[in-house]
């Protein structure tokens, strides 16, 4: 077979990949593009458009998730499929995304997925944030382990990912637990996940690491 040839097929296979989703029966419902103002203060410019599909017959999964090239719209990659409520949201520099998963009643789990190529994102499996986020804020109110036996199972925890640092290095964390939570009830308690090191802290401060960019006119420190 020629090189040309090996080209054409390739090219035809590349093509196939990205006409297969959302696939049949789904709809578009929601459509996020970049957001400007994040390379207006110095980040790389994202070429991916957020897109959530709803599958319009009985089929299963109800929902998907879909990125799209912004300057190749025939170009898309399935992050996340699901029959529950979920969002995704991308970091300013384009290269991570969560996923607020909501698997059961009274629970939501940050899944991370790190961006490999282009469109293509995997998850990022041992980062465990719902987890560490629970077992952290045990330790710092000096709770019994009984407590976070109480928080830790399917459906008696939320853990949601609200905001991410202005660095793409961070993550704000709301902690909740409703009015069936005994023996103790939570409500919008924040704490921060960091990237880097896959800690949980209380410590604010990063979240604003690169939003302050001096400008021409600021004068020197002396």
């Amino acid at each position: 077979m020629t090189k040309s040839a090996l080209f054409l097929l390739s090219l035809i296979a590349s093509a196939a990949s990205f006409a297969g989703e959302p696939g049949p029966h789904y709809k578009l419902v929601e459509q996020t593009k970049p957001d400007n103002e994040f390379e207006f203060f110095g980040e790389p410019h994202v070429d991916i458009v957020k897109e959530l599909y709803q599958r319009t017959d009985a089929g299963s999964p109800a929902f998907k998730i879909v990125f799209r090239s912004l300057a190749h719209p025939a170009r898309k990659e399935l992050l996340f499929a699901y029959d529950r409520a979920a969002t995704a949201d991308l970091s300013p520099n384009g290269q991570w995304c969560i996923v607020n998963d909501r698997p059961f009643r009274g629970q939501c789990e940050p899944r991370l997925f790190r961006q490999q190529e282009g469109l293509k994102f995997t998850e990022i499996k041992d980062a465990l944030i719902r987890k560490k986020a629970i077992q952290f804020f045990v330790r710092y109110h000096h709770y019994p382990p009984s407590i976070l036996q109480h928080m830790i199972g399917e459906g008696d925890c939320i853990v949601e990912s609200v905001l991410w640092g202005d660095d793409s290095q961070s993550l704000l964390l709301r902690i909740g637990k409703g009015q069936t939570g005994e023996p103790i009830w939570i409500y919008d308690w924040r704490c921060v996940y960091d990237l880097k090191s896959g800690n949980i802290s209380t410590d604010l401060r990063a979240l604003n690491r690169g939003a302050v960019l001096p400008g021409k006119y600021l004068a020197p420190a002396h």
